[in-house]
């Protein structure tokens, strides 16, 4: 077994341990999760990339309820932006809305409006200008005195500017499910080597010689990075209950809708 590995495993054992010794004095506190009502899920966004682009929208279920999420069929779903363009998207299967005639134009504000019966859910957001994807690399790292090989994306942040990024990260076909979120609070006007670091317990997931590796680059706007960034310190809660991301969607609906710019490169794992 890995040396990074067998340490991992001892934490969780003191872990362990320690709730056990912890327990005795606990206060035992009831919670009725079965009160959250069902709540709407709008996950969607529009690109700079030729169409179509999409709009998915899913129910929440309750608490002691399977976690497949059904599409939400039959809602109205318009899409527009402040330059006087305007599409009703059409249900291709069950909540998955798709539209091509509004272009994706950086700069450009656009506006989502859902109906669902006599709800409805709005959101607004506007196009970063595209910040250039300028180079991918693999360096080599030692983690707990193990090699690893680490995916870095290379962008130069425009000074003078608030920038927010998100990066996707693919390899050999398989997405890595861990969130890339940033902001150029700390790196404004400077030249950016972003690492994309992540961690798994199957050793057959870590990026190997061979690979074929594939990083998306979006520009995105600060409601979406907020979205975001509190999805993934949500993930990273220890807590029974932890709470909702924070949604630019209006209404009472969870989700997103984002307006992006999209650039991707690829590289082979030597």
């Amino acid at each position: 077994m890995k040396l990074y590995r067998m340490r991992y495993l001892i934490l969780l054992l003191l872990a362990a341990l320690l709730m056990q010794l912890l327990s005795a004095c606990e206060q035992v506190i009831e919670v009725n999760l079965n009160d959250a009502s069902p709540r709407y899920v709008i996950e969607g966004s529009i690109t700079d990339e030729a169409g179509p682009y999409q709009i998915r929208i899913t129910r929440t279920k309750n608490f002691d309820e399977d976690n497949t999420f059904e599409g939400v069929t039959g809602a109205v779903v318009l899409v527009s932006d402040n330059a006087g363009n305007m599409e009703t998207l059409q249900e291709h299967s069950p909540g998955i809305y798709t539209g091509s005639i509004v272009p994706g134009v950086p700069g450009r504000s656009y506006f989502l409006n859902v109906l669902i019966g006599e709800e409805r859910f709005t959101a607004t957001s506007t196009m970063p200008a595209l910040v250039p994807f300028e180079d991918l690399y693999i360096e080599e790292q030692s983690t707990f005195g193990e090699a690893r090989k680490v995916p870095y994306a290379v962008f130069t942040d425009p000074a003078g500017e608030p920038n927010y990024y998100r990066f996707l990260l693919t390899v050999s076909g398989r997405r890595v499910n861990v969130i890339y979120a940033y902001t150029d609070q700390y790196t404004d006007g400077r030249q950016v080597k972003r690492s994309l670091r992540y961690f798994t317990e199957n050793e057959d997931d870590d990026i190997k010689t061979g690979d074929q590796i594939e990083v998306e680059m979006q520009s995105i706007d600060s409601p979406v990075y907020t979205y975001f960034y509190s999805l993934s310190q949500t993930i990273g809660q220890n807590a029974a209950a932890p709470g909702n991301p924070v949604s630019n969607i209006t209404g009472g609906a969870l989700g997103y809708f984002s307006a992006h710019t999209v650039q991707r490169k690829s590289i082979a794992v030597e």
